[in-house]
């Protein structure tokens, strides 16, 4: 299933222009400052761009392999990238919208209530390494909890949007540092007021000033959540009763260290005092105790959240301590809602192993890093919208390989057209009554198909 896109070199499969087409993936571009006066269009700019990762391959060993002269030039290309003027931020998250309003939000109708309010956003941030690099805008030493190891490159500070079933990323931030013996160059001066001026800024923040921002984005763009999910890293009282503040609850784990939580009895405790001094649930419960605490704000009133204590799986001595600030919830349904954090680490892997994100693109300007990331954001969004859609039990990863040899098999169009066509005109010359019995047949046999298939067979005749 392949469309030629203005360019026989430059092809992008239909699945890509079926997405694209439905939800106005060039319109949102062109709100968000994606614009040209003369020269290639960014539509056909975004497609070639777009391609890239399906042909493993990059852009500059691509543009030493062209045939056709007169397709997407690298500095056409590099421009594209390179302009501080587009949000990149605000894209994605339109564009994240836009599939949840279309494509999610008539399934929740038909569903009951609870699923519909297990739309949550998460947050969390991985490495994104550029362990060779010198002289790259904004390069940082930062350092990897999961490892225990300081690398060369940003913390890739991300906001998701799951519902259970499906993950989409929506914004992001390649965070640098704030510490200025930390950052090993500075940032490159940009007009402020602009999109990448803005992004400079943010990158230079604590994590948890830009998390915020990154909200901020979302509730902009008209993305819908109940619930706020991110991992121990962010579970401050302040951070929490910042998210509040946004109108949304926050599910999170909690650190075992010597934040004070108020009792019931008016003693402040800690988590680990908590346990301790309170009875836990015998058998094989899922929970080992649960307790409304109170946090304070950052105005000195007062919050009541629910602290659940699970038993670690590594370690069954253990015990890990889950908060929700909706204290309504039961506390099996604040387990599975926490369980659905994981899909970002899903979505770390995928895009690290399958599209290329921290080797597709090797630049020095902060604006092109941002706008790669967007790239792949853009990419696993149209993924996990075919998954979706289709309701299709494969991974990601299998997607991924499907649209690679897709887009190796770029004659297979024309040459499904050309036999059905050839198959038609045969018989209708033979016998010409059969010719309308055989339409009728044919459009039999192409409804009973997947709606893949289906609808490149209907293309094809």
């Amino acid at each position: 299933m392949v469309t030629d896109f203005h360019s026989n070199d430059d092809i992008l499969s239909t699945s890509f222009g079926s997405f694209a087409k439905k939800f106005n993936v060039f319109s949102i571009l062109a709100k968000c400052g994606a614009k040209k006066l003369r020269g290639v269009s960014v539509s056909v700019v975004f497609a070639y761009l777009f391609s890239i990762a399906f042909k493993h391959t990059t852009v500059n060993r691509d543009q030493k392999g062209r045939k056709n002269p007169q397709a997407v030039g690298k500095d056409c290309v590099h421009r594209f990238l390179q302009s501080p003027k587009i949000d990149w931020n605000r894209f994605t998250a339109l564009l994240a919208a836009a599939v949840i309003r279309l494509e999610f939000e008539p399934l929740y109708g038909k569903s009951s209530e609870k699923v519909a309010d297990r739309r949550c956003l998460v947050i969390d941030d991985s490495s994104f390494k550029r362990s060779r690099s010198k002289k790259v805008e904004l390069l940082a030493t930062c350092f990897d909890h999961a490892h225990h190891v300081f690398y060369r490159g940003f913390r890739m500070l991300t906001l998701g949007y799951t519902d259970g079933q499906s993950f989409l990323p929506v914004a992001q931030c390649a965070m640098s540092t704030e510490n200025e013996k930390m950052r090993i160059n500075d940032a490159s001066e940009v007009e402020q007021g602009t999109p990448g001026h803005t992004r400079r800024q943010m990158a230079q923040k604590k994590a948890t000033e830009s998390m915020l921002d990154l909200i901020d984005c979302a509730k902009d763009a008209g993305l819908e959540a109940s619930y706020v999910l991110f991992d121990s890293w962010f579970s401050a009282p302040a951070q929490v009763t910042a998210i509040l503040e946004k109108g949304y609850d926050v599910v999170c784990m909690v650190k075992k260290g010597n934040t004070k939580y108020a009792c019931a009895d008016g003693l402040k405790r800690d988590v680990s005092q908590i346990f301790r001094s309170s009875k836990k649930r015998r058998g094989l419960s899922k929970y080992l105790l649960s307790q409304v605490v109170s946090i304070m704000d950052g105005q000195g009133r007062e919050r009541e959240v629910k602290l659940v204590f699970v038993r670690s799986r590594s370690n069954r001595k253990d015990f890990l301590v889950l908060l929700s600030t909706d204290i309504a919830l039961d506390e099996q349904e604040i387990v599975a809602l926490y369980g659905n954090r994981w899909s970002i680490e899903v979505f770390f892997k995928n895009c690290k192993s399958q599209l290329r994100l921290e080797k597709g693109n090797q630049s020095l300007n902060y604006d092109e890093i941002s706008a790669h990331i967007a790239l792949v954001f853009t990419q696993y969004m149209m993924l996990s919208y075919l998954r979706r859609l289709n309701t299709d039990e494969r991974s990601i990863g299998e997607l991924f390989l499907a649209m690679v040899e897709e887009m190796k098999d770029t004659a297979f169009d024309n040459a499904m057209e050309l036999i059905l066509y050839l198959f038609i005109d045969k018989v209708a010359q033979a016998e010409p009554q059969l010719q309308q019995r055989l339409y009728e047949l044919a459009d039999l046999f192409i409804s009973t198909l997947p709606d893949l298939m289906r609808d490149q067979l209907r293309r094809a005749s």
